[in-house]
């Protein structure tokens, strides 16, 4: 049985430290797995004997309307630029040409109606009368 993604708290065999909780530690986790159920399926010795190891490829976040921050390795930027890099990377990794541009549209969309993504919390409410 295995436990990847968000639901799995990973050690890493070459760091010894844990596993980030983000999209690219799910994504190398899953590759991993599915190695090691073809190895055992086709009854090669297992690749479990070396362990699993994340590679850390960067970080990226988007911190506002045109604002970003990027950090690969030693390379760290964020604005306007960071923000297109962002869009970029995340365009490129949807499957199909329509769902790239459907999800390019919608953000089209926002971007220029000024309509939000989601919704945070800044204030408590006052307690209702009754």
């Amino acid at each position: 049985m295995f436990v990847i993604g968000d639901a799995a708290w990973l050690i890493d065999a070459a760091s010894g430290a844990p596993v980030p909780g983000v999209s690219q530690g799910a994504l190398q986790m899953g590759r991993y797995v599915a190695r090691v159920i073809d190895a055992e399926l086709l009854g090669k010795r297992s690749a479990r004997a070396g362990g699993f190891h994340y590679r850390d490829l960067g970080a990226m976040a988007t911190v506002g309307k045109s604002r970003a921050v990027v950090e690969l390795g030693r390379l760290r930027f964020g604005g306007l630029l960071a923000w297109f890099a962002w869009m970029a990377l995340h365009i490129t990794v949807l499957i199909g040409f329509r769902n790239r541009l459907a999800v390019l549209s919608s953000w089209i969309y926002s971007y220029v109606f000024f309509r939000r993504g989601s919704r945070l919390i800044t204030r408590t409410m006052p307690p209702e009368k009754s």
